[in-house]
């Protein structure tokens, strides 16, 4: 019954619509009156990935953040899961990942300002129409910082969309968008951080992509709106094709 709802067009669009419009006017109703950061921070990420059998994949992630565009690092997170595919476009992830966050101002300065340990389970849905690429990520996160426990929810709602080509393929141009809210087990706000992202990428090759975009980042407490724009720079690597013969 429920695939019966993800090919119905018609349902798969109404949903896709409520969904966008749902995201769009929580980003633009959280962002009011927010305190704006107006530096420019730097953020660069590594993401690899690829399947190692026709069902089961692996992804690893590795991202550093300054402030500020100095190149004086504070932050930096490693993370890691193992996806299994129960459709061709659903697909359950277990993850894991440290997270690292030091003073500003200074490369990777200690002692940190907190540590944390996470794991994750994650569905991914991918939907296409005809050149619009869409992507539902939806992760219940187990948080382990150093004195206390938190569980987390987090929907990102992705699309990518070729601009040169009518297809991804290798010299595809494409404009990249996606939004994340953050909603914890237990606060004082429904939402504690939304995550946009506006960028453009480029397909180097079937296995590889590059991709340059600004990254706003919200953070909302119960006293007000904090805002933090970032410059992200992301290299993006899929191995499928060098084990393609092996599966």
């Amino acid at each position: 019954m429920f695939a019966n709802y993800l090919t119905d067009m018609n349902y798969t669009s109404r949903l896709f619509v409520t969904i966008l419009l749902t995201t769009f006017f929580i980003s633009v109703y959280t962002s009011c009156d927010a305190q704006e950061d107006q530096s420019l921070g730097n953020w660069n990420a590594i993401l690899i990935k690829g399947k190692i059998s026709p069902k089961w994949s692996l992804l690893g992630e590795g991202h550093i953040r300054s402030s500020n565009y100095d190149l004086k690092y504070d932050y930096f997170e490693i993370k890691s899961s193992i996806g299994y595919s129960v459709t061709k476009n659903f697909t359950a992830l277990l993850g894991t990942g440290f997270f690292n966050t030091d003073e500003p101002g200074g490369f990777f300065r200690t002692p940190a300002l907190q540590k944390e340990f996470r794991t994750w389970l994650e569905l991914n849905l991918k939907q296409t129409f005809t050149r619009f690429y869409f992507e539902h990520r939806s992760r219940l996160e187990q948080r382990f910082l150093a004195n206390n426990y938190k569980n987390r929810l987090k929907y990102r709602l992705g699309l990518l969309m070729p601009v040169n080509k009518a297809v991804l393929i290798s010299g595809s141009i494409y404009v990249a968008v996606n939004d994340e809210l953050f909603i914890p087990q237990h606060g004082v706000t429904l939402v504690e951080k939304n995550r946009l992202y506006l960028g453009m990428g480029y397909k180097i090759n079937p296995n590889a992509a590059f991709q340059i975009g600004c990254v706003n980042d919200t953070d909302y407490k119960s006293g007000g709106h904090t805002v933090k724009n970032y410059l992200q720079l992301m290299l993006i690597y899929d191995f499928t094709n060098m084990l393609k013969k092996h599966i």
